[in-house]
């Protein structure tokens, strides 16, 4: 019954998602044909690459045993997996009609960081991302009883966080990209830290795959802030 309400959440997250994206990019004076055809290549990126990344960093020895598990999309996908997966998507799309990526992008994020909640909802139902025992009051006991961090639950709840800054300062962009490394500096701290309360993800040299996709999501973060910045120096001047 849960996935089966997980998988109600994840649909429905897909149709509001793109009419949330509709609407920014309509806001935005875009071409709105675009940034729905977008949001789809997103999310069959995003859907191929979050199994995929699942398979062979999360599970590889599942990969090993049986090699057919990577076409097996209903196996399980990361979210980390998902977004890059989805960055691909849109790239690829918008490259072949030859427009700015950043805008499209932007307005997208309006549309999926909001129903990220759906899908953080889903996770805290099937409690798929078990964290350490805990006292802590938001803490919640597993199949077996035991109450643990249950970081779909802090996820969700931090998206929440994420979703009302986001909608509080659409109006606000000093330099383009403004909302992509709010989003990004936001999320990826937060993401970073709580992976320290995992129980269940394999480590390589010492952190868990999120930890390093994390660092990574920074880093763009850091670079679209830099690019940014540079811009709006160069209009001033």
């Amino acid at each position: 019954m849960n996935n089966i309400i997980f998988g109600g959440l994840v649909i429905g997250a897909v149709f509001l998602g793109c009419e949330l994206a509709y609407w920014r990019g309509k806001r935005m004076g875009l071409n709105t044909r675009y940034v729905v055809d977008a949001s789809l290549w997103a999310i069959l990126g995003g859907f191929a690459l979050s199994h995929l990344v699942m398979v062979a960093v999360y599970h590889p020895d599942l990969l090993v045993k049986n090699p057919m598990s990577l076409f097996m999309v209903w196996g399980g996908m990361s979210s980390f997996g998902g977004f890059f997966g989805g960055i691909a998507g849109i790239y690829i799309y918008l490259k072949r009609k030859q427009v700015p990526m950043l805008p499209y992008c932007e307005a997208i994020m309006f549309g999926f960081v909001p129903v990220w909640i759906l899908g953080r909802l889903g996770c805290t139902i099937t409690f798929d991302h078990p964290g350490i025992r805990t006292n802590f009051f938001l803490g919640m006991a597993d199949s077996a009883g035991v109450v643990r961090h249950n970081l779909g639950f802090y996820e969700m709840l931090w998206t929440v966080v994420i979703t009302v800054i986001l909608y509080s300062l659409r109006n606000y962009r000093p330099f383009p990209g403004f909302h992509s490394v709010l989003v990004i500096f936001l999320y990826a701290p937060v993401r970073f830290y709580l992976d320290t309360l995992r129980v269940a993800d394999p480590l390589y040299f010492g952190m868990t795959p999120g930890q390093y996709f994390s660092i990574a999501l920074f880093l763009l973060g850091a670079i679209l802030l830099f690019r940014g910045l540079q811009s709006l120096r160069n209009h001033i001047l």
